[in-house]
């Protein structure tokens, strides 16, 4: 277990948006989504400095809440991405889409979550962002952080509408527009991009003065030039998904896990927990081996360099293999 403590809990705002995310957090029960058992609090003495008393201070009651949730043992999707960016090398696509069907699904679930009384709450996270998609060492993917997710149903009072993260939100929630489930959809899109191509579709230009008119240039871009590299089907997936018109992209994450579902049975492609495990076990080992083939090797990048490991010559594939690029998830090395 794990406690989570809100950031400056006597900001009314964050204490306001910690208390949703727990709350909500606490009816969901989904194995993609981060358990989050109950909510606690307790009542703690603060010292308070008064104007006009420099040396006296009153003892006030301040109450402190606090979530009770699993520990996540294991990475961020930044971490794991910025691990793959320091060897020069990208998850194979296929295990990339395993991941990508597990962030749906589980939003999928709070998108179509009804309350005790059966009423649809028409959920958005709005925040799906790599640093709230955690994977465990047994390489089960969790969406995290409901902090600033809502019912799109109902009018907000909040003044907002954007992403958490300006490098991930929809053209819609930059625009302080009508918000629903299609904008996780788009958030989504920026994921696969990020895995795909290991980069930032938004880029560094989003933390330069005055990002949202930069954002919005970006946004009318189509990616498909970054994504010549990828399999034509996943590639349209994921432009679907990046579509400036939310009536132009998945109408819900159910739609593309499926979708990846279809893909996976038409080119007889297997993949399992276990797969992503001894991968990511391999990433993150001191001397990674590399010889499970479920890596492609960055070639031809004109800002990366080709990794230079030194594995023992026990550990090195077959001189004959055929290049990274070419090897399915479920072609093994023997």
């Amino acid at each position: 277990l794990v406690l989570k403590f809100v950031k400056d809990s006597l900001d009314p705002n964050r204490l306001t948006r910690f208390l949703n995310e727990v709350q909500l957090s606490i009816l969901f029960s989904h194995p993609n989504l981060v358990p989050v058992f109950r909510l606690e609090s307790e009542v703690i003495r603060v010292e308070d400095e008064r104007r006009g008393k420099k040396r006296s201070a009153a003892r006030q009651g301040h109450t402190v809440y606090y979530a009770v949730m699993q520990y996540i043992n294991g990475w961020n999707l930044r971490q794991i991405v910025n691990r793959l960016r320091s060897l020069n090398i990208v998850l194979n696509h296929d295990l990339t889409m395993f991941i990508i069907s597990r962030i749906a699904r589980g939003l999928h679930y709070v998108h179509e979550y009804r309350d005790e009384n059966g009423e649809h709450l028409a959920l958005a996270h709005r925040d799906v962002s790599p640093e709230n998609i955690l994977i465990d060492h047994f390489a089960r993917v969790k969406v995290s952080d409901f902090g600033i997710a809502m019912a799109t149903n109902k009018p907000t009072t909040d003044g907002f509408q954007q992403a958490g993260n300006l490098l991930y939100c929809a053209p819609e929630q930059l625009s302080n527009g009508q918000l629903d489930r299609r904008c996780d959809i788009y958030n989504i899109g920026l994921l696969m991009y990020l895995l795909f191509t290991d980069t930032d579709r938004f880029g560094v230009e989003a933390r330069e003065n005055s990002p949202r008119e930069r954002i919005r240039k970006l946004m009318a871009k189509p990616p498909d030039a970054d994504l010549k590299h990828v399999d034509p089907q996943l590639a349209k997936m994921c432009t679907v998904c990046l579509k400036e018109d939310p009536d132009d992209r998945y109408q819900s994450c159910e739609d593309l896990a499926n979708d990846i579902d279809i893909y996976f049975k038409d080119a007889q492609i297997f993949v399992t927990n276990e797969q992503l495990e001894e991968v990511l076990a391999d990433l993150f080992s001191p001397q990674p081996r590399f010889v499970s083939r479920r890596f492609v090797a960055m070639t031809g990048s004109d800002r990366l360099e080709q990794p230079d490991y030194d594995p023992t010559v026990a550990d090195r594939a077959p001189e004959s293999a055929a290049p990274l690029s070419t090897i399915k998830l479920n072609d093994v090395v023997d």
